[in-house]
């Protein structure tokens, strides 16, 4: 008996192309988006950088500061069970959030217009200003950022990616006495060394990494806040999302709103040196009022 032409080339080319786009098709409508798995899952994957006080381990390996500590009140409220904490430098936090490897940053991370661009940003948690870490006796007078400008003999150690590093720029220090650092720590040991004259970052940062070595480090006083096109550069701290990510940002937003500026608040963030005047805006606005 003859045999029956089997499917030429062209054929199995279709078909096979065809399964292809319905198996396709089959995991982009049954895969539920990262943040519906991390939530029905009841984990949620967050990550952080060492900048104390806002974030940082304690030789026990537990994951605290004012970033983690805020982040972990309101999303045990918001009744995730589970919290996965990422470590990494500062300058990944938004790559890492962006290829899916987390699904929140808390870090004490500032709203900038450019990381706008990129990321969901929540209600800001908490209002900061800028500081400066010297020697003891701080030998180079180092008392704000506009100076450093015009000081041949100075270098300053500024965190990879931080809003510091963009101040200084735009306030006209060059970028060859800037040395870039991977963390907090890394700025400091650059301090203590002698490697650089200053670290800038943010008051509260300067204030606790002074602390643990008040022989050897101190935070500049006075010092004078800079000017960004006449503007304060005071910083607003939020925690950071996938702009597609509005279930969790949702969440999160709407336990800030009833938490920020509680007593439960302040009691927690108050030993990371944040208090009352360290309330953002809106949370002033709701009636919050430093001394209240």
């Amino acid at each position: 008996m003859p045999r029956l032409p089997g499917p030429g080339p062209s054929l199995l080319g279709f078909v096979a192309l065809a399964c292809a786009l319905a198996s396709l098709l089959f995991v982009l409508v049954e895969l539920p988006a990262p943040t519906d798995a991390a939530w029905r899952e009841g984990t949620v994957r967050v990550g952080y950088a060492l900048e104390p006080p806002y974030a940082y381990r304690t030789p026990e390996g537990i994951v605290t500061g004012e970033a983690p500590e805020v982040a972990r009140a309101v999303l045990t409220r918001a009744g995730v069970t589970r919290i996965r904490w990422v470590l990494g430098d500062f300058n990944a936090l938004i790559p890492d959030l962006l290829a899916g490897h987390i699904d929140m940053i808390a870090a004490g991370m500032f709203i900038t217009p450019e990381r706008e661009a990129r990321i969901a940003f929540s209600q800001p948690t908490s209002v900061v200003g800028q500081g400066m870490l010297v020697r003891r006796g701080n030998p180079r007078g180092l008392h704000d950022y506009a100076g450093l400008a015009g000081r041949t003999d100075v270098t300053v150690a500024v965190l990879d990616g931080a809003v510091e590093h963009r101040q200084l720029l735009l306030l006209g220090t060059p970028p060859d006495r800037l040395l870039m650092v991977s963390d907090a720590h890394a700025g400091m040991d650059a301090v203590r060394k002698g490697r650089v004259d200053g670290l800038a970052l943010s008051g509260p940062t300067v204030v606790l990494l002074a602390r643990q070595h008040p022989d050897e480090l101190e935070a500049a006083q006075p010092f004078t806040q800079p000017l960004i096109e006449g503007k304060p550069a005071t910083g607003l701290c939020a925690f950071g999302f996938r702009k597609g990510d509005t279930t969790l940002a949702a969440k999160v937003n709407e336990q800030l709103h009833s938490f920020i500026g509680t007593p439960q608040h302040l009691e927690l963030v108050r030993p990371f040196g944040f208090d009352e005047h360290a309330l953002p805006p809106w949370a002033i606005r709701d009636g919050r009022n430093p001394g209240d």
